[in-house]
């Protein structure tokens, strides 16, 4: 019930800024002016300009981000970051939105993917794309698929940054035992089943694999199996207006998920927001695989070179599949700057956009925290060629970023109420996993539920 009033008032919000700021289009101006970006007058400015950054960095990756901005603020005098850390996504989005009724708002904040619709619908933000075309920006080195998923109409609203996607986890020692080659993980879902039969009959662990009930691994699972979560092209051809979740590719990923809990091949680790007990029960030797996003890799890194879990060797492979291959789309973190900054505040903003975003610094990231660099020439810094010679599941999910055609599916789905469509999901999940119903009537609810999402999504706004 808490969240659905906190979606209300989220939606609400949303429509009172659009409606603030002239009209409800139907996705927000695509245009960006590159003098909105304020370094026409950056020159002129009285510095040191402060920024405030919000963002959601957490653990080993707020280390990284604490220590690199230091760095950034001794290494000039023209700009000074001040960053103010939120506990997860959510509650960033929460404070942002409401913000722009209180006027309480940062100058530059790290939005997850999921939000790209409802930060353009709430046209408070100013494209990154404005500062692109002022500073002559080169994007050539940023990979295709980054961009485009942060883009609506060939403008870049947030510069991706700290991205990752689901990977698969596993411990090679439980793979050894149950005589399993750790050099050839599964590659599709019949084969997790097949190999979590050998874990289990071995008694290499108890399960096979820990399965979280997270709409977003269904998500990936289901984009890089070839299919979309919503119409219209994932909502990159013109707005969302449906979801296309009931499809016969979502009911063989929905089978195979229902059959391996019941079979007891897989552990239902349950839907609990921020539950990590798919990653206990993979150090605790009760499943010996797992799916979980790439950039907790330095956390669980630092966690298992603690001494903890002394028998768990944990290796990653690229997120099974139907059939396996295929790419994933962007995910997690961005860039983006706020409309309430002043131009100066915009333009200092984009130094650091700029720092975060230069091939060293996405290296660094990415050895720190296992995320996917957003550049291609990031790859030959020697920190992070080296780290991925050395460790090579550090890369799988670059791999996947770079892997499989650029289309609908791997774009990445544009949803005003992205949550309120993860909500559907989640509970039809739940009904199917804890409350019996069958896959095909589980996907049927979560298709009604999540088109009558997005439809009052729209209307709100008076959009279609």
């Amino acid at each position: 019930m808490l969240q659905k009033r906190l979606s209300l008032i989220i939606a609400l919000v949303v429509a009172l800024a659009v409606a603030a700021c002239g009209g409800s289009g139907g996705g927000g101006s695509p245009s960006a002016k590159a003098d909105d970006c304020g370094l026409s007058t950056w020159a002129q400015a009285k510095k040191p300009v402060d920024v405030t950054f919000w963002h959601e960095m957490s653990r080993e990756n707020e280390k990284w981000l604490t220590k690199t901005t230091a760095a950034f603020n001794a290494s000039q005098h023209d700009v000074h970051i001040t960053l103010v850390p939120f506990p997860n996504y959510q509650d960033l989005l929460t404070a942002y939105l409401a913000g722009l009724s209180t006027g309480k708002l940062p100058d530059l904040f790290q939005p997850e993917d999921t939000t790209v619709q409802k930060l353009i619908d709430s046209k408070s933000v100013v494209p990154v794309q404005a500062c692109v075309d002022a500073d002559h920006y080169p994007l050539d080195k940023l990979l295709p698929r980054a961009t485009a998923y942060f883009s609506y109409q060939n403008v870049l609203y947030g510069m991706p940054w700290s991205l990752s996607n689901p990977i698969l986890w596993f411990n090679k020692t439980a793979f050894v035992k149950a005589g399993l080659d750790p050099n050839k993980p599964p590659q599709t879902l019949e084969q997790v089943k097949e190999y979590s039969q050998k874990i289990v009959a071995s008694g290499a662990a108890k399960h096979g694999i820990a399965l979280r009930i997270e709409p977003y691994i269904f998500e990936f699972i289901n984009a890089k199996s070839g299919s979309t979560l919503v119409n219209n092209g994932n909502g990159r051809q013109s707005r969302t207006t449906a979801a296309t979740i009931d499809t016969p590719t979502a009911l063989t990923i929905w089978t195979w998920w229902n059959d391996m809990v019941k079979s007891g091949l897989a552990v239902n680790t349950g839907g609990q927001t921020g539950n990590i007990d798919h990653m206990l029960a993979v150090g605790n030797g009760d499943a010996a695989m797992t799916m979980e996003a790439s950039g907790v890799l330095g956390t669980v890194k630092a966690v298992l070179e603690s001494g903890q879990y002394s028998t768990v060797k944990i290796d990653t492979a690229p997120l099974p599949s139907i059939n396996g291959g295929g790419g994933v789309p962007a995910g997690d973190g961005s860039l983006w700057l706020a409309k309430a900054a002043s131009l100066d505040k915009r333009a200092a903003a984009w130094q650091f956009i700029k720092y975060l975003s230069s091939p060293e610094l996405q290296a660094s990231l990415a050895v720190s925290g296992g995320f996917a660099p957003i550049r291609s020439d990031a790859t030959t810094v020697p920190i992070l060629a080296n780290k991925w010679a050395a460790e090579p599941y550090y890369r799988v999910s670059y791999d996947q970023l770079t892997t499989g055609e650029e289309n609908a599916s791997t774009a990445g789905s544009l949803i005003g109420d992205y949550q309120g469509v993860r909500d559907a999901v989640k509970n039809a999940m739940i009904a199917m996993l804890s409350g019996g119903l069958s896959p095909a009537a589980a996907l049927k609810q979560a298709q009604a539920n999540a088109t009558a999402a997005i439809t009052t999504y729209n209307q709100r706004l008076g959009v279609s």
